[in-house]
């Protein structure tokens, strides 16, 4: 006869004396991240990186993940530095299994996160490609305003670099979305968090414009060419991408409108504060990054305004 546990006792396991396996770990990390609602690129992303670690550690004869610290996880970052990835890869990698680690010690299967005594990798404060005012303006001018699509295509491209939103935000953008009276859209962002971001008169216009000439009854804003849905990721870079050809501008991907939006406000005089609630950021790192970028130009234009020299009372 098989004796069982009185109900009264809670069985836990000594994961010090018998860790869980990586793959286990690993498996439990990622249900918590689709639970919690990010994204399936945000969830491949933490999941390669990990597994990744995990396989690094097999072939060096490290502990398993429940039981690395800190020196087995800094050899791993190093090996990437050594093998030629960027810091800004090797930066995601470090995040990635920064917040596996965290997520192990909230399930206790580990007492400390080893990435707690570790210094992020430096990454260049260098600020990627966007697109100025007149990148926008030239793909404007190519597009035209010939049919109900070119109508829709301006309204897109002016919407993106007026909004700063991401490509996903776009795309999931629906007709209920839009606040008239206030000029405003909501935006559905990572993790499934709203805010609302403010719409310039002539973007408005584009869109009502688009609206007057768009015949169907589907709830979503952007829709494909025939009427056969919302647009998607892939199908907004390729509509992107021929546009831009035809201008004859580079064109370097959906998010530099994003970074051109963000250039733009705060060189207009905008507040780093209203830049991070209208742009969705977590933090201010990325926002203080675009701040430092055009903080020459940002001067300049403020001194012209305030100049000690020209208030002095002198002919």
């Amino acid at each position: 006869m098989v004796k069982t546990r009185p109900s009264s006792h809670v069985y836990v396991p000594n994961y010090q004396k018998e860790p869980i396996s990586d793959e286990g770990l690993i498996r439990g990390f990622l249900l918590d991240l689709g639970a919690s609602g990010r994204s399936e690129k945000t969830i491949f992303i933490y999941g390669d990186s990990v597994k990744r670690l995990s396989a690094f550690g097999k072939e060096l004869g490290f502990p398993p993940l429940a039981l690395m610290d800190k020196d087995h996880v800094r050899h791993w970052l190093t090996s990437l530095h050594q093998k030629g990835n960027k810091p800004a890869s090797v930066h995601v990698r470090y995040r990635s299994v920064n917040r596996f680690f965290k997520w192990c010690v909230k399930e206790g299967e580990r007492e400390d996160n080893p990435v707690d005594y570790i210094d992020p990798p430096r990454l260049p404060q260098v600020i990627q490609p966007f697109y100025e005012a007149q990148d926008v303006e030239a793909v404007l001018k190519a597009i035209g305003r010939k049919s109900a699509y070119a109508l829709r295509d301006t309204a897109v491209v002016l919407t993106l670099f007026d909004t700063g939103v991401r490509a996903s935000e776009l795309c999931g953008m629906k007709l209920g979305d839009l606040d008239w009276k206030d000029l405003s859209i909501k935006v559905v962002g990572k993790a499934g968090k709203e805010r609302h971001v403010g719409i310039g008169h002539k973007p408005a216009q584009a869109i009502e414009r688009y609206l007057r000439r768009r015949h169907s009854d589907s709830p979503y804003l952007w829709l494909v060419t025939g009427d056969r849905g919302p647009f998607t990721i892939n199908g907004l870079r390729m509509m992107l991408e021929r546009h831009f050809k035809d201008a004859e501008v580079e064109f370097r991907g959906a998010h530099a409108f994003r970074r051109g939006f963000a250039m733009s406000y705060l060189a207009a005089g905008g507040q780093e504060n209203d830049l991070k609630e209208l742009g969705g950021w977590s933090s201010y790192q990325m926002v203080s990054r675009y701040a430092r970028g055009n903080a020459g130009e940002r001067a300049v234009k403020a001194h012209k305004a305030l100049s000690p020299g020209d208030r002095l009372n002198i002919r």
